[in-house]
């Protein structure tokens, strides 16, 4: 009783045959259990031993860094000094503003003025931007600071505001 070909397994079953009850045991100690195979226990063509090292996954083979990379330690082809930067998250390579851009004060493109304006600009505010000027204008001029769009009932119904452009539509 145990383990045998398939040809030998065929051989018990040839027409006019009477299986014998160790033919049935040989035929059921030849093929994996359903639930070995599900449970990944049913190891064939391997040694004991290889199949204890894929159950405790300690099987590298071939494999000389196993150690370094399990420690995420495996930083190959750079110094210890990058390596220890890259850890500390603190290798901020060809990038100068890095200070500024952590304190937020790095506002490249905008002149002090340009800087006061957007200062003043809510968290999360939608932003659309008209530059209006009075300089040069008629005595009394007034600047536009925001423009919208609307129909001739909304504009007659709503309050109006002179520093807004008005663009009736509809």
């Amino acid at each position: 009783m145990s383990e045998q070909t398939k040809p030998t397994l065929k051989g018990y079953f040839e027409t006019g045959d009477t299986p014998t009850q160790s033919e049935f045991v040989d035929l059921v100690d030849s093929f994996g259990l359903q639930s070995e195979t599900d449970a990944n226990t049913a190891k064939t063509g391997i040694t004991t031993a290889q199949a204890n090292e894929i159950t405790a996954n300690t099987a590298k083979v071939s494999y000389t860094d196993a150690p370094a990379v399990a420690a995420n330690t495996a930083k190959v082809g750079i110094t210890t000094a990058q390596a220890a930067d890259i850890v500390a998250n603190n290798a901020k390579v060809t990038y100068d503003a890095a200070a500024a851009v952590s304190a937020n004060t790095d506002k490249i493109s905008f002149d002090s003025t340009s800087s006061t304006k957007l200062g003043t600009i809510e968290e999360n505010a939608e932003v659309n931007t008209i530059n209006t000027s009075a300089t040069g204008e008629p005595s009394g001029s007034d600047l536009v600071l925001n423009v919208v769009s609307l129909t001739q009932a909304e504009y007659d119904a709503g309050t109006k505001v002179s520093t807004t452009l008005y663009a009736i539509v509809g």
